[in-house]
């Protein structure tokens, strides 16, 4: 408090805990114990990764460890808010910091309450198999009581969405399994939607429903199963057949690589065009056309 408080404004109690906090800071310093600690790192990471990973919540980590829930959402946030203004986390007492490492990750059934944060992987490859489908993401967000801002930053994977409530993940789970197996057209989606919303999701390379199982959909070790034979050279093949959107499975093996190297979110799947993909972004001055004319260069070179 001493901190951020002038001396000549303390109350008498502020004055006994400071001198009291001064003393304990000295006796620590002759015996070569520091009373904070800058190296903060280590247990910052611990903590958010309990916190978004696990989907622990903020107060069973304070419960826990015997700390302040404030002091874990101010090292989870990097910051504290001090008279209207950001201040960095840099230091902690090293009695605080020997506390939180002995959090660990413990989820009542169910996991826990409905604002517990979770991986939102598998809530995002519901969205994409149900989009894939042809369930547009406004209709979607209308049925889940979902803003459909958020639901397409979801799915998309923006914004920084390193988390999913609890509440909402079950809420997509449920619907995921009702809508799965039922064609759009049978809940009064009509044709130019379903087409529009397909050929959109396509782009994007999002898998259907049927490419993941219901087991492994929320484990971020594994891809969508799209032929039946993804990760062989006859997976391949059956992209090209089928005019399916190669994954990067069937593209290692092409490539002989061996089917080990870790894999990647099933939204940034690069769609198939003719087995080539061409990748154009802007790059400092460089414009749209000249982007689109050195794409087609590659291309033809590659197809001579």
């Amino acid at each position: 408090m001493s901190k951020y408080t002038p001396r000549t404004e303390m109350t008498p109690e502020q004055s006994t805990r400071e001198r009291r906090e001064a003393k304990r800071r000295k006796y620590l310093a002759e015996r070569g114990t520091p009373s904070r600690s800058k190296d903060i790192a280590d247990i910052q990471r611990h903590v958010r990764r309990v916190y978004y990973e696990g989907g622990m919540t903020s107060h069973a980590m304070a419960a826990q460890a015997g700390v302040g829930r404030d002091t874990i959402m101010h090292l989870i946030n990097g910051y504290r808010v001090v008279q209207g203004r950001r201040v960095t986390t840099s230091c902690l007492l090293q009695s605080t910091i020997d506390k939180l490492w002995t959090i660990r990750l413990e989820l009542p059934p169910d996991h826990g309450r409905a604002g517990a944060h979770l991986p939102p992987l598998g809530t995002r490859r519901r969205l994409q198999a149900l989009n894939a489908m042809g369930y547009d993401g406004v209709w979607m967000a209308s049925q889940l009581g979902i803003c459909a801002g958020n639901l397409s930053a979801l799915m998309l994977g923006r914004r920084g969405r390193r988390y999913v409530y609890a509440a909402t993940a079950r809420r997509v789970a449920a619907f995921y399994d009702k809508y799965q197996h039922t064609d759009p057209a049978d809940v009064g989606r009509s044709a130019w939607h379903v087409s529009t919303t397909k050929t959109r999701a396509g782009k994007n390379g999002y898998a259907l429903p049927w490419c993941w199982d219901e087991e492994t959909i929320d484990d971020p070790r594994t891809e969508p199963e799209w032929t039946g034979a993804c990760g062989t050279p006859e997976g391949f093949k059956i992209h090209r057949r089928e005019q399916i959107p190669v994954c990067s499975r069937c593209r290692r093996a092409r490539r002989g690589e061996a089917d080990t190297a870790p894999p990647q979110d099933p939204s940034v799947f690069d769609p198939a065009t003719s087995g080539l993909v061409v990748r154009c972004r802007y790059v400092g001055t460089r414009r749209p056309r000249a982007l689109a004319q050195t794409a087609r260069a590659a291309q033809t070179q590659l197809a001579a």
